[in-house]
């Protein structure tokens, strides 16, 4: 794993070189963390909550942002007897701190791709 939170190399081998099928992809990962991070709570019922753990997973998959995926493959464990309120409580400020991290990336990487065009 790098010491990023995106692994664009990831994402190239699925858009290539597409700048503009990049930040559709990008756009898309962040309408979806949006959606589904407002779901996350700690007193859902199992099956909600792993719902939300997978989506989540799925598409930070999808962008190559590993620590966040990772941390949603064990949010998905968080049920039955290993979960609690506090535990999730403690899991969903992973979720969100790996989020915004990720998010932050994806906009430097924007901003860079808005000063390119602008010198080309």
């Amino acid at each position: 794993m790098s010491d990023t939170e995106i692994d664009f190399e990831h994402i190239k081998q699925y858009v290539g070189d597409d700048i503009d099928l990049t930040k559709e992809v990008f756009g898309l990962f962040k309408n979806q963390v949006d959606m589904w991070a407002r779901g996350m709570m700690a007193d859902a019922d199992d099956s909600s909550w792993s719902a939300i753990m997978h989506s989540l997973k799925g598409s930070a998959r999808a962008v190559g942002a590993h620590r966040l995926a990772a941390l949603c493959a064990h949010g998905e464990t968080l049920v039955g007897e290993k979960s609690g309120e506090e535990v999730r409580e403690a899991h969903i400020h992973e979720v969100k701190f790996s989020i915004e991290k990720a998010l932050i990336e994806i906009g430097r990487w924007e901003y860079r791709q808005t000063l390119a065009s602008m010198r080309s």
